[in-house]
């Protein structure tokens, strides 16, 4: 069988069950029994799905799963009640998974939310992961309306988060968390060579200090930050591209990273704030350097 495009991993099979990548059966199913609730006083559970595959068809419009990101032909993410259903094509060899990472993390205790992973599977060179809902709603989406103080308080508390996220790293590699590849696009290369031999080269090329590298987010733009202005609660989404680097890159990459911008408004407004409030506490960067470099 011809494999669908990414946004369409998901197809219904009925009103109540539905098929992930023609290998697992997502069903609805009793709070007592189910892997995730819906919200709706119900929930969902996985199984492997059967042999012949039902028949299927793309998902309606009165589905209770929805497409809500789509990246052309590698990634897409479907909600699926309190769960998020991620799908990306595997175009990085030995890329470290985002599973990976979130059981790394989950090994620790944050002062911030993360996702629990739910299910993990991969097969016909794509990898799917379906993650707990993070409480609250996006910085993105809030900015426009948050008060000048909750601004500068919101670009300080990621600012700490770098920084409690900057564990020594327990290896010598620039590298996801077990050693594999990290998915950092920014220090790969026109050749797109992510390998931590590669990721080495590059820092070393833009005078990043290799010698001590610390765990990093690389993709802390306001939409993967989840808050809550009522309780003060904060949560960290889409850790696929995390792993250890040189310190420096923290801040390099708040300033070369168009992902870090607003979608709407002052684009630069949330960057800005992050990159003042670095350099109050003595973070450094390589932008000469890096612009130079990628000429």
């Amino acid at each position: 069988m011809a494999a669908r495009p990414v946004r369409e991993s998901i197809q219904e099979i009925d009103d109540n069950s539905w098929l992930i990548g023609n290998k697992v059966l997502l069903s609805r199913a009793p709070l007592s029994q189910c892997t995730w609730e819906d919200g709706n006083g119900g929930g969902y559970l996985i199984s492997d799905a059967t042999i012949p595959l039902p028949e299927t068809r793309p998902l309606s419009d009165a589905s209770d799963i929805k497409l809500v990101y789509d990246a052309g032909g590698v990634s897409a993410v479907f909600i699926v009640g309190e769960a998020f259903c991620k799908v990306r094509v595997l175009d990085v060899p030995r890329v470290t998974r985002e599973h990976v990472t979130l059981e790394w993390l989950h090994r620790r205790t944050w002062s911030f939310a993360i996702p629990k992973v739910l299910h993990y599977t991969e097969h016909d060179g794509r990898y799917y992961i379906i993650l707990s809902r993070v409480p609250g709603q996006t910085l993105d989406s809030l900015w426009v309306n948050l008060s000048e103080p909750m601004r500068h308080h919101y670009a300080e508390r990621v600012v700490d988060i770098c920084k409690e996220l900057a564990v020594p790293a327990d290896r010598s590699s620039i590298s996801g968390v077990d050693g594999n590849t990290l998915s950092e696009r920014y220090l790969c290369g026109r050749k797109v060579d992510c390998s931590p031999h590669n990721l080495r080269k590059a820092c070393q090329e833009l005078t990043m200090d290799c010698s001590a590298l610390v765990f990093y987010h690389c993709d802390l733009g306001p939409s993967n930050i989840l808050v809550d202005p009522a309780n003060g609660s904060i949560g960290i989404i889409d850790w696929e591209t995390a792993g250890f680097v040189p310190v420096e890159w923290i801040m390099t990459k708040f300033r070369v990273s168009s992902g870090m911008n607003l979608s709407n408004g002052d684009e630069l407004d949330w960057r800005r704030r992050v990159i003042n409030r670095m350099r109050e506490l003595g973070f450094t960067d390589v932008v000469e350097h890096f612009v130079r470099w990628g000429k």
